[in-house]
C-alpha cells in the first residue's frame, strides 16, 4: 500500500441509537466516525490550555488563537505541564466516556492514560508510523480508542488514516522504524509496520472540534505527515465496558508509566540486556502487571534471552 489516502470515512451519527447497527459496522469496517458528536466547549477548552502552555515554552506564537509554530524543537516541550491541565482529563472522562458508553451500551471504564498529541510541522523523526494499538497495550482485548481532533484538521495539518477492516487479520508484526521516536516515551525508538506490507485503501477525512473516530484496537493507523504551519493538537483515549477486567496498565497514568518504564530500563541496562530484550520485558511486565523490581525484570531477561538465542 501506498501512503496515498483513497477514500473518506464513513459517517456513523445516524446508527449511534441502533446499537446492532453501529456494532455491526464496527465489526465489520474497524472504526466508527461521528461528525461533531463531542462538546465543542469542552473540545476547545483543551485545545486553548495547550495553546497557553506551549506559548509560554515558545512552541507556538503568542497572541494567536491557533497553535502558530515558531520552529522551536521538541525539545522544547515540557509534556509534564500539558499532562497537569484538568480540561484534557475532563474532556476523557465527560464527553468520550459518555460516547464510549453509548457505543458500549454500558457504562464505560476510560483509560487512566490519555495521550496528548503535538505533532509539529515536517518533523519527521517523532511521526507516528502505521501500527495497532493492542501491540502497545496488552492483556486487555475489549478496549476501543478515541481519536478526538482539538482544531480543524485539513490534508495540509495531516491527521490520522486508518485501514478499514485491517483488525480482521490479527496482529500484526512491528519492526523498529529507523530515525523515528515516541515523544510521549521519551528515547523510545518507534515500532510499526511497513506502509508497503498493508494491502488495502487508507480512509481520513477532515476533521472538526467535536468529532470522534472511534477505532478497534488492532486496525492499522498512522499519523500523517503536518504541511502546515500550525501544531496539530489531538487527544486520543481508549475505553472498555466498565464490566470488563482491567489489567495494571489502563489504571496508571502517563507520567506513571513513563516513570516505570524508566525503572524497568534502568535493570535491564544493569544486567546488561539488548534493547530488542527491554522492549520485550516492558510489554511483558505491563501485560502481567508486575513491579518494576530486579527479581521479575530479570527473570523475564533470561526467557527472553533463551527466545532470542
Amino acid at each position: 500500500m501506498t501512503s496515498q489516502q483513497s477514500g473518506r470515512f464513513r459517517i456513523s451519527n445516524d446508527d449511534l441509537d441502533v446499537p446492532e447497527r453501529l456494532e455491526a459496522i464496527f465489526q465489520d469496517e474497524g472504526y466508527l466516525f461521528f461528525r461533531g458528536i463531542l462538546d465543542v466547549d469542552a473540545v476547545l477548552a483543551v485545545k486553548r490550555d495547550l495553546i497557553n502552555v506551549l506559548q509560554a515554552q515558545g512552541v507556538v506564537k503568542s497572541g494567536e488563537t491557533e497553535p502558530i509554530w515558531t520552529g522551536a524543537g521538541m525539545d522544547r516541550i515540557d509534556d509534564i505541564a500539558l499532562y497537569a491541565l484538568a480540561s484534557y482529563e475532563a474532556l476523557s472522562e465527560g464527553p468520550a466516556r459518555h460516547l464510549a458508553g453509548k457505543i458500549f451500551g454500558q457504562p464505560a471504564f476510560m483509560f487512566k492514560n490519555p495521550n496528548i498529541r503535538y505533532t509539529l510541522p515536517d518533523h519527521s523523526m517523532y511521526v507516528t508510523p502505521a501500527h495497532q494499538d493492542f501491540f502497545f497495550i496488552r492483556g486487555t482485548t475489549s478496549f476501543r480508542t478515541i481519536w478526538i481532533p482539538l482544531m480543524e484538521i485539513d490534508a495540509t495539518v495531516g491527521g490520522l488514516a486508518l485501514a478499514p477492516g485491517s483488525h480482521k487479520q490479527g496482529l500484526r508484526e512491528h519492526a523498529e522504524q529507523a530515525g523515528i521516536y515516541s515523544y510521549v516515551f521519551k528515547g523510545r525508538k518507534q515500532r510499526g509496520v511497513r506502509l508497503e506490507d498493508i494491502e488495502g485503501d487508507w480512509l481520513t477525512v477532515d476533521y472538526r472540534p467535536g468529532d470522534a473516530l472511534v477505532f478497534h484496537n488492532l486496525t492499522l493507523h498512522w499519523g500523517l505527515p503536518n504541511r502546515s504551519n500550525r501544531v496539530r493538537l489531538s487527544l486520543d483515549t481508549r475505553a472498555q465496558p466498565a464490566s470488563a477486567p482491567r489489567t495494571f496498565q489502563v489504571e496508571k497514568s502517563i507520567l506513571e508509566l513513563r516513570q516505570y518504564r524508566k525503572e524497568v530500563q534502568r535493570i535491564v541496562a544493569e544486567e546488561g540486556a539488548s534493547e530488542a530484550v527491554f522492549e520485550a520485558v516492558m510489554i511483558e511486565m505491563m501485560k502481567r502487571g508486575l513491579p518494576a523490581e530486579r527479581r521479575p525484570v530479570t527473570a523475564l531477561i533470561a526467557e527472553f534471552e533463551r527466545q532470542l538465542a
